[in-house]
């Protein structure tokens, strides 16, 4: 009796956890990748997007069809990620453009296209979530801009009158669509006409700030956890300095992303990815910036990659998504099989080395060990009984396994 009830909560615990799928949204400022520092920032990073594995990864400042691909090739991996194309900056003399990558087995593009505005093109892409059944169809429309840099002169009016384009665009939408509107906006108070123009309840699509924290962003301790720029103190290699004191990057979500039971905002999973709170006017890498969220060694990373933070939110759906196309766990198995108690032990064909990251249904990091050799054990008595994702990579290959801790 003891087993079958054992097997009963297991098969529930999985039902529960399976039961709302959570779809992950990164935006980040790249600083003119990839050359733009006049370093090599592929490893940094690849390192930041596999500590968070965003199913929607939107990017600001890619210099080139060779840094678009290499984010796609290198970074991501095209084993469980695509994109849209790289075009140059229609609008003005600006070169940097925008991107969109997504996993391709959650996602299809079903469209692109680019608004013309004074000095940057907005983009927009169409996704369709890859549903169980036709019927329960899900577009999310995804505009990614960078809006004018600046508080001098006609600064603020320049931005305004981009988020207008994007505003008179809205009416193109179909009802029933889902939108997201994400980049660097270069906001300095919520003020300014662009941000209460996106936020007009008149619009043909109402936004919404999912902090919902109104007042001056910059330089305002009390909204040092949302800072998002800069992560560097001194100015150099085109990187801003002065410390984390604005919240310049943002993710606004549709009103029934907000309120629709099918495909809605979690509530309170937007963060700036690596901002412990603890950072005000610091460089992301000091000391004092520690804390539970995010370690010392993410920091390095994002201090070495942009003066930029990037911006997460997850999103969730009780939608069935059609999951066949995913690729098969073979290089890697565990030893226990997929129902783990106090240890784990990852086995394959020859014995060699690779990195390991153990995330729970959150997203959150549970674990990470580099040049883990196969066949030694992994702890994780004491965690929550519960499903994880095991993350796996070699200089060759990624692959992620599902397991139940139990008791």
């Amino acid at each position: 009796m003891k087993i079958y009830l054992y097997l009963f909560w297991v098969l529930l615990l999985v039902f529960k956890v399976d039961a709302q799928t959570q779809l992950k949204l990164m935006s980040y400022n790249l600083l003119g990748y990839p050359s733009a520092t006049g370093t090599d920032r592929k490893d940094e990073l690849r390192y930041i997007l596999n500590t968070y594995h965003p199913d929607i990864f939107m990017a600001c400042e890619v210099e080139d069809a060779t840094g678009a691909d290499e984010i796609l090739n290198y970074c991501l991996g095209t084993q469980n990620y695509d994109s849209s194309y790289f075009t140059y900056n229609h609008s003005g003399s600006y070169h940097l453009q925008q991107m969109i990558y997504f996993n391709k087995h959650k996602f299809e593009l079903v469209n692109e296209t680019y608004l013309v505005t004074y000095i940057r093109d907005i983009n927009h892409y169409t996704l369709k979530l890859r549903t169980a059944s036709p019927s329960d169809a899900l577009y999310l429309d995804v505009y990614v801009g960078h809006l004018k840099a600046g508080n001098y002169n006609n600064d603020p009016q320049i931005r305004d009158d981009m988020v207008n384009v994007l505003i008179n665009d809205l009416h193109n939408i179909p009802t029933g669509h889902f939108v997201v509107f994400a980049g660097d906006f270069n906001l300095y108070n919520a003020n300014e006409a662009a941000y209460q123009d996106l936020m007009n309840p008149n619009n043909a699509v109402v936004f919404h700030d999912p902090v919902n924290r109104e007042g001056d962003w910059h330089n305002n301790i009390n909204f040092k956890d949302l800072d998002t720029q800069s992560t560097h103190s001194v100015s150099e290699n085109n990187f801003v300095g002065g410390g984390l004191d604005d919240r310049f990057d943002f993710i606004l979500l549709s009103d029934n992303l907000i309120n629709s039971p099918v495909l809605h905002y979690v509530s309170g999973s937007y963060a700036a990815y690596g901002n412990n709170g603890t950072c005000f006017n610091k460089a992301i890498n000091n000391p004092d910036c520690q804390g539970s969220m995010y370690d010392a060694t993410l920091r390095q990373h994002l201090y070495n990659m942009s003066d930029h933070l990037p911006v997460v939110l997850r999103l969730e759906t009780p939608v069935a998504l059609d999951i066949k196309d995913l690729p098969a766990t073979t290089e890697f198995t565990l030893a226990e099989g997929n129902l783990i108690h106090n240890n784990l032990h990852i086995l394959s064909g020859e014995k060699q080395a690779l990195n390991v990251m153990i995330y729970n249904t959150t997203g959150q990091l549970m674990l990470q060990q580099k040049h883990y050799a196969t066949g030694d054990a992994v702890n994780v008595s004491g965690w929550a009984s519960g499903m994880y994702y095991l993350y796996l990579q070699t200089d060759k290959n990624q692959q992620i396994i599902k397991f139940v801790k139990t008791d």
